[in-house]
């Protein structure tokens, strides 16, 4: 059996990419991911304002819309 890339960068940080030369999170790790964010910040993602490409690009992108979605009043 031929492994997969490593699924944690050597040296993660806010510009790691969640996908490909990243975490290497398919389409089902990344649903994983947002419904575990939502359930750990109390938040409900809007998919057509909240989860664009660029919000589910890097580790520091989706960090910036849960701080952004945590402070709205």
């Amino acid at each position: 059996m031929v492994a997969g890339p490593a699924r944690i960068p050597a040296n993660p940080g806010e510009n790691t990419p969640l996908r490909d030369g990243g975490f290497w999170l398919d389409s089902l790790a990344l649903l994983e991911l947002v419904v575990a964010c939502e359930a750990e910040f109390d938040l409900d993602f809007d998919p057509a304002t909240d989860l664009s490409e660029a919000t589910l690009a890097t580790a520091g992108s989706l960090a910036a819309m849960i701080a952004s979605r945590i402070a709205r009043p």
